[in-house]
């Protein structure tokens, strides 16, 4: 897995840990739309580069980058 791509899957890891914690925060409840957008849009170019599986598919609830 591209490097970008896995430090941008940990880090909305991160926050949603910190989202389940802190239900109101609005700001970074956008900056989780924010990355995860991001996430999506670098998966979709390296689909289409052929750098990652075609059957890849980044799911919020089962993604955990360790």
């Amino acid at each position: 897995m591209p490097e970008d791509l896995a430090n941008l899957m940990k880090k909305a890891q991160s926050l949603a840990v910190h989202m389940d914690k802190n239900k109101k925060d609005l700001h970074n409840k956008r900056n989780m739309q924010i990355i995860e957008a991001q996430i999506h849009k670098l998966s979709r170019y390296y689909k289409r580069e052929g750098v990652i599986d075609k059957k890849f598919k980044y799911e919020a609830k089962i993604a955990s980058v360790t």
